[in-house]
């Protein structure tokens, strides 16, 4: 199909020539009652794209297909036999995709490390969630991906499992041998869904990683909002015949999507996938190149260590443009050191912990923001050996990732519905987890209903809740207590 088109783009600049006298929806009617601050910043020309699919896009019964084309001509830009336009972002794509492939009951496997997304929609469809473990990397506390050889005594232990879901790349850039994975799901006649949330554009760069459609996954999921340009919570899910039933994939998609999605998000998904199937090449090289600007100047500050090719796990590739910055060697908080380069420097990372931040890079990235992050370290740096930057040394005794393990005790949706109370976080080791704790980003549970909470659990939150993270949700805003499941009596 030809790239050049964008059926999205193009209905919406017909209609702009040619608007509609609306007595639907959405309210305000192509922008002819929006408050005028809101149109002052905004823009008069977001309202007027504002309108619904049927009925303002395309016709009452969507006769034109332009929302079918464009699902058409992105499948065939990213190698796939399906596409779908999501516009609740890439949980909601996770759960349309497990929705596809288990039912209540079945078993599916899941990579330790995936997000929340994952773990909510097994949650809520009765599904089996069986933990596959991925390597940590002890020199980075870190968590990559998972070896063939932790799938295949996964596969082992659960013959009846119905999918197993991998997080490749993972919110560091590392991806999973994909490939190895998925031909052990095939000989299973199982599918893998990668949660390729970070890696839309590996399909349209040779200097990126390989795209997990082209190494055998079943199905991919994509944030096309995080790195590629789209307008948030514009995700995409793209598969391949085979091992997935595409029609219970399409019923499982109408089912989670909207009935009023945001036209503006649909028609940048298809403004980034025109551009990135035309251009995808120089648009990436340029970020690539940025990025490794990025990467000598930050290796040359003292006290920084920059993760590279040079620590990649076997069988593994490393994307490029996201750059992981270990900080501990400055004895400070990375959670803090975030909140001091926005205060200071009015430079944002994409995620910290207590060790790290870590810096995206994408099309939008200019070398102006390069600069200003470089410069912005190079002060830290110079404050904090000067003792004069404010910062809170990092704990000592900071517990690892490595520490963290998953066991089962009670069934979730009993633990999350049923009977529960509140106890201090000191005081839960040994409870039953009632509640989902999730420090974000990245968002990856360390707690789900159902869940023992053991003594490792217990040290890792208090000590990163006092370095500075964030628990995604939690019952308690001041992340002091838990909720658990309550003791019988």
């Amino acid at each position: 199909m030809d790239q050049h088109q964008a059926p999205l783009l193009d209905a919406l600049k017909a209609l702009e020539r040619r608007p509609i006298h609306g007595f639907g929806a959405p309210g305000h009617h192509q922008g002819q009652a929006v408050p005028k601050e809101a149109k002052a910043l905004l823009g008069a020309r977001l309202f007027a794209a504002d309108v619904i699919t049927p009925k303002g896009l395309d016709d009452r019964t969507e006769g034109a297909h332009v929302l079918q084309r464009a699902h058409e001509i992105a499948a065939e830009a990213w190698q796939a036999d399906f596409c779908r336009f999501v516009t609740g972002g890439s949980t909601q794509s996770l759960h349309t995709a497990l929705a596809a492939v288990a039912g209540p009951g079945d078993t599916v496997l899941f990579a330790a490390n995936v997000h929340k997304a994952e773990r909510a929609h097994a949650l809520a469809a009765g599904l089996d969630a069986a933990i596959v473990p991925v390597l940590v990397d002890p020199h980075w506390d870190v968590e990559h991906g998972v070896t063939p050889t932790a799938l295949a005594d996964a596969l082992d232990a659960h013959p009846q499992a119905k999918v197993f879901v991998v997080v490749s790349p993972t919110y560091y850039g590392v991806t999973s041998d994909i490939a190895a994975l998925a031909d052990l799901c095939h000989a299973r006649g199982i599918p893998l869904i990668c949660d390729a949330a970070w890696g839309g554009a590996f399909a349209f760069c040779e200097a990126l990683p390989h795209d997990p459609l082209t190494k055998g996954a079943d199905i991919a999921v994509y944030s096309i909002h995080k790195t590629m340009g789209a307008l948030t919570q514009g995700s995409a899910i793209l598969a391949k015949t085979g091992y997935v039933d595409l029609q219970r994939l399409w019923m499982a998609y109408e089912l989670f999507q909207t009935t009023s999605p945001s036209v503006p998000i649909l028609a940048s998904l298809d403004a980034v996938r025109r551009d990135h199937a035309l251009h995808g090449e120089t648009l990436w090289q340029g970020v690539i190149d940025r990025a490794l600007t990025l990467r000598r100047q930050l290796a040359a500050i003292d006290g920084l260590r920059v993760f590279g090719e040079g620590d990649l796990p076997a069988d593994s590739q490393l994307d490029p443009t996201k750059v992981l910055i270990d900080v501990s060697g400055w004895a400070v908080s990375g959670y803090a050191l975030d909140d001091w380069l926005v205060q200071h420097h009015r430079v944002s990372v994409g995620l910290s912990d207590a060790r790290h931040l870590l810096a995206v890079l994408a099309p939008g990235t200019t070398a102006r923001d390069v600069r200003a992050l470089v410069k912005a370290l190079r002060d830290a740096a110079q404050q904090i050996a000067a003792g004069t930057s404010g910062l809170p040394p990092l704990p000592s005794s900071l517990p690892r990732i490595d520490t963290l393990s998953v066991t089962m005790r009670h069934d979730p949706a009993a633990a999350l519905f049923g009977p529960a109370e509140s106890v201090p976080i000191e005081a839960a080791a040994g409870r039953i987890a009632a509640e989902m704790i999730a420090p974000a980003p990245p968002g990856v549970p360390r707690l789900v209903p159902g869940q023992l909470i053991e003594p490792a659990h217990v040290a890792w939150l208090i000590a990163n809740r006092d370095a500075g993270a964030f628990f995604l949700d939690p019952i308690d805003p001041n992340q002091r207590r838990l909720r658990v499941v309550a003791l019988p009596g």
